[in-house]
């Protein structure tokens, strides 16, 4: 049986979904850092956007529980 964190922002995604995020975050592409100076800090509508955001089997690049929002940025 996997280990599922069940907060709703994460829907059902594994602590090792959470790893790999973490890495991401960390080893992102240049696309991805100018889209997220662009997103942070709530400057799009005053919407708080997560990056790498795990979601069940998937890690969005932009993530808007608000709005139900996903971005992926592919180059």
């Amino acid at each position: 049986m996997k280990e599922v964190y069940n907060h709703n922002l994460h829907f059902g995604a594994t602590a090792n979904q959470f790893q790999n995020s973490k890495i991401l975050r960390k080893n992102s592409t240049v696309a991805e850092d100018l889209m997220w100076n662009e997103l942070r800090n709530r400057k799009l509508g005053g919407f708080k956007i997560r990056r790498q955001h795990p979601i069940e089997e998937f890690i969005a690049d932009f993530y808007c529980n608000e709005a139900k929002l996903i971005i992926e940025i592919d180059v």
